[in-house]
């Protein structure tokens, strides 16, 4: 697991309660605050004990599994690297490279970003074909969302051992078909569209925010809507 993205301690959390042994490397100035989400935040191991979805055992063989590290290449021996990062391709792209250089061949890279397509991704990856979508939903612990990108090169194998590692941290992986030309995945095109059909409803004076996200909670039964939601949308 790697990567500065907000995401990062609680994708490393699940994968260690799991069963997989995990090395999260992240920079420097966020490794103590990453290291105290995993166990101590709001979503964490703790939390997650204490709400009984994990018992006290199960949390500290988690914590035994779980290493830190400020270094990207402190654990070349993965089978499977996850990277994820807020930015765009001008960040991803040269840190997924790094990454690949410390990987043995036949390892998978998966990247949670925010949208891009693998194809804006891949350039200047030895084995692009080992690169994997992994869009994570917000909160990882929590969020049953695996949306698996598979690009036109994308290997067959490679796919297949996300989709295995996803089922195995209890989640529900569905795998798409990358689009070079669009932004986002499945989730956020159709989450984009609602916001902005939403966003239009209030500036012509339709309904305010809250009327908005009662109607479509009632009508749909949804656990909130598009402004309650905000930021936590991904």
């Amino acid at each position: 697991m790697l990567g500065a993205g907000p995401a990062c301690p609680g994708i490393a959390q699940i994968m260690a309660v799991a069963g997989h042994r995990v090395t999260l490397c992240t920079p420097s100035e966020t490794l103590e605050a990453a290291r105290e989400a995993v166990d101590g935040g709001r979503f964490g191991l703790l939390a997650a004990a204490d709400a009984g979805r994990i018992s006290s055992d199960e949390r500290h063989r988690a914590l035994e599994r779980l290493h830190f590290s400020a270094e990207p290449g402190a654990a070349p021996a993965a089978d499977l690297a996850v990277v994820s990062d807020p930015g765009g391709p001008e960040t991803l792209v040269p840190l997924l490279v790094e990454v690949e250089g410390q990987l043995a061949t036949g390892a998978v890279l998966a990247v949670d970003s925010p949208g891009e397509p693998l194809a804006s991704l891949s350039g200047g990856l030895r084995r692009p074909e080992r690169l994997v979508g992994w869009h994570w939903g917000w909160p990882a612990q929590l969020n049953k969302l695996a949306e698996i990108v598979a690009g036109a090169g994308t290997a067959e194998s490679a796919v297949e051992i996300v989709v295995r590692v996803a089922r195995r941290a209890g989640k529900n992986p569905v795998v798409i078909a990358d689009a070079p030309e669009s932004w986002g995945y499945v989730t956020n095109r159709v989450w984009s569209a609602l916001g902005g059909e939403a966003a239009r409803i209030v500036a012509e004076g339709v309904a305010g925010p809250e009327e908005v996200d009662r109607l479509l909670i009632d009508g749909f039964g949804w656990p909130a809507g598009p402004f309650g939601r905000g930021s936590e949308a991904r």
